[in-house]
């Protein structure tokens, strides 16, 4: 998996959170699940650069340095 395909997923669930706001202070029906689905979605994307990052070889040198 590509680190952008992580990115991606992490920007989707921004995008899912900015509406799902709108939608809450709208006091519109389905903000309650657009909620749910953009933390679900930033803490995959999240997860997944921060596995990717780490098992980049040449991370270990730049936080040990």
């Amino acid at each position: 998996m590509k680190a952008k395909y992580s990115l991606v997923l992490f920007a989707l669930g921004l995008g899912f959170d900015f509406v799902g706001a709108l939608f809450k202070v709208m006091h519109w029906a389905g903000a309650d699940l657009l909620l749910v689905a953009g933390l679900t979605f930033k803490i995959v994307g999240g997860l997944l650069f921060l596995y990717k990052l780490l098992r980049h070889p040449r991370v270990r040198e730049f936080l040990n340095s």
